[in-house]
């Protein structure tokens, strides 16, 4: 697996009008969602992965949403279970500190101090995935057809906010 490149999809940022100084705590800062989507590209043998990051709520001076993507190319794609560990842990882990240092930029360029969020456990993030698709009824299972250009997934988790440094 080679990273080939890294780009900034999207950057939203706002002050927060109904911020409340009075009811500030390290609880309101950081992030509350996390999104992460992958396109396996079987013909050109590479993965695209985009992560992105939101806080869009709460009692903080601004709401944020970064999305990033990487694009991670393969001498031959690996099978279907490596590549859904490539997507769900490392090509993330690849990307998450370029969202981290672009949300860190865009804090500080604002007159804030530069938001540096804390490191995020992709394993564990795969982990409960999975426990989450063994307790479901009928579990959604990846269908790769090879007919079909490209597959998409797209996974949205919900954390506890980061404390600002």
């Amino acid at each position: 697996m080679k990273f080939e490149d890294f780009r900034l999809l999207k950057v939203n940022f706002k002050l927060n009008k109904d911020y409340d100084v009075e009811k500030d705590s390290d609880e309101t800062k950081g992030w509350s969602e996390f999104v992460l989507e992958s396109e396996i590209r079987r013909k050109e043998k590479e993965v695209l992965v985009a992560i992105g990051i939101r806080q869009l709520k709460g009692n903080c001076p601004y709401h944020y949403e970064v999305l990033g993507a990487g694009i991670f190319s393969f001498k031959e794609l690996p099978d279907d279970n490596m590549l859904d560990q490539l997507t769900s842990i490392n090509c993330p882990a690849i990307l998450f500190p370029y969202l981290r240092e672009s949300i860190a930029d865009l804090t500080r360029r604002a007159g804030f101090d530069p938001l540096h969020l804390d490191p995020f456990n992709f394993i564990e993030l795969a982990r409960q995935r999975a426990e989450k698709e063994k307790t479901k009824a009928s579990p959604k299972k990846l269908k790769v057809s090879s007919k079909k250009k490209a597959t998409r997934k797209k996974k949205t988790v919900k954390k506890k906010k980061s404390k600002a440094k």
